[in-house]
């Protein structure tokens, strides 16, 4: 699975280590799980301090292999090698080589940020791209990367239009290909419009405890970011939940700012699942917005569950 001169390099490398070093290994049911797992199980072999932990990701997650805020959706091997194990060792001072200025930008950096790399694997210039981000990742754990082999996730590639490597995207809104200025990039993380911030970017805030810190941001822009509305009904309940506190974290900040949730749950509220319909009548209770009652009325008499229409009642008395 390892090329030779790679174990060999990967045998260098582990001597000098003091310390395990612990490895997500994130698998799903997509075939290309078993290439990680061949990785990552040859990588235990020579390396016995790697420890390679395998967790089961969620069917539309590709494989990868996770390292704090840094995520292999690629195979490092060959010139891809080094970045990764430099990632895995974490010894240097990850900025030590930039310049002053752009220290204190990254130092400044408060709203989380997701870089995707694409790579390509005969790329002569990629790795030294991932080289020249990954210090970002090191240093701040607002910015997630993403390193992503476009050639062993040609769909992944498509659906971000990618048709050269490396090319870097900024929450899927900013790109960069061919040469490019990591202080631009850095400049853009942290000037950048919050509202453009990416799904993901809101669910690893939310993960973190930040929920009222997503709802401050919004009530200081004075706008709801547009990929907030999906998490307020998503699927997975501890995201829904994270969501649900910055809603009323809004609610109790400004009134009409949360009225602009109610067209949207409506909307939502028939093609929902049971559970997500219960919590968009608590949402549209807490809303306050007297204006929705009759609506809510009229799924006391509908075909839904005993939850759904005790949900239903108890947003009524809130709103009455």
């Amino acid at each position: 699975m390892i090329p030779k001169e790679d174990a060999k390099k990967i045998t260098r490398w582990a001597q000098e280590l003091d310390d395990d070093i612990f490895i997500d290994l994130i698998l799903t049911e997509d075939e290309r799980s078993e290439t990680f797992r061949g990785f990552c199980d040859h990588l235990a072999r020579i390396a016995p301090n790697v420890k390679i932990k395998p967790e089961k990701g969620e069917e539309s997650t590709p494989p990868a292999i996770q390292v704090g805020n840094v995520r292999y959706q690629a195979i490092p091997v060959g010139k891809a090698l080094e970045p990764f194990l430099s990632v895995l060792a974490n010894r240097d001072n990850p900025i030590q080589n930039m310049h002053v200025s752009v220290q204190k930008k990254l130092f400044d950096i408060q709203m989380p940020g997701q870089l995707k790399i694409y790579i390509m694997p005969h790329c002569p210039f990629c790795p030294r791209t991932v080289v020249q981000f990954l210090p970002l990742a090191k240093a701040n754990e607002s910015i997630k990367l993403i390193i992503i082999d476009g050639a062993l996730f040609p769909e992944i590639a498509a659906s971000d239009t990618i048709h050269s490597a490396p090319t870097v995207l900024l929450e899927d809104q900013f790109r960069w290909t061919g040469s490019i200025q990591i202080e631009e990039v850095v400049d853009m993380i942290l000037n950048r419009d919050p509202s453009q911030l990416s799904a993901s970017s809101l669910q690893a805030m939310f993960e973190q405890g930040g929920a009222v810190e997503v709802a401050n941001m919004m009530l200081d822009c004075g706008k709801i970011f547009p990929v907030f509305m999906d998490l307020l009904v998503h699927k997975k309940w501890p995201v829904r939940l994270a969501a649900m506190v910055a809603f009323e974290t809004i609610v109790e900040e400004n009134h009409e700012l949360a009225g602009h949730f109610i067209p949207f749950l409506w909307d939502c509220f028939p093609r929902a699942e049971d559970t997500v319909k219960g919590d968009i009548l608590y949402l549209l209770g807490k809303a306050g917005d007297k204006g929705v009652i009759s609506k809510i009325e009229t799924l006391l008499n509908g075909p839904y569950p005993v939850e759904v229409i005790e949900a239903a009642k108890e947003a009524l008395e809130a709103l009455k």
